[in-house]
């Protein structure tokens, strides 16, 4: 839920859009699927792939709409989106860490379940965490 709660009103905010006539941000689909959302002022797109990869092995990654993008920013490569992560106040950017990401997955998916839900958090953990260590770093 924290997309709903903070991520999309800051980015609707950023963007200078307004409220639609119910007084709701959500105006674009939830995307049906896996994605991580990096930090467009310190990209590391190998870091993104590899969590990304590892998410594959439990969960499907949420495709582009047809215009290229999930929820209305174009993707970077597979799966990453990326956002100016400390402006926009998400959870990438609470450490400051030069490897960061922030994780988004719906168990409303006719795709998945809480269960596939939290296996695919799990394994962008260990994917991350995978890829710090074959990089040597600690």
């Amino acid at each position: 839920m924290r997309t709903k709660l903070e991520f999309r009103p800051a980015k609707f905010a950023r963007d200078g859009l307004a409220l639609d006539a119910a007084g709701a941000y959500f105006v674009s689909a939830i995307p049906d699927g896996f994605y991580v959302v990096g930090d467009s002022l310190n990209p590391q797109p190998s870091f993104q792939a590899a969590v990304i990869d590892a998410v594959k092995r439990v969960t499907h990654i949420a495709p582009p709409d047809e215009a290229g993008n999930i929820i209305g920013s174009p993707i970077v490569q597979e799966g990453v989106i990326n956002y100016p992560v400390k402006e926009l106040g998400l959870c990438a950017s609470v450490a400051a860490a030069a490897y960061c990401t922030t994780t988004e997955v719906y168990p409303d998916s006719p795709r998945a379940s809480d269960q596939i839900c939290n296996d695919a958090q799990v394994a962008a953990i260990t994917g991350a965490l995978d890829f710090l260590l074959n990089e040597g770093i600690t």
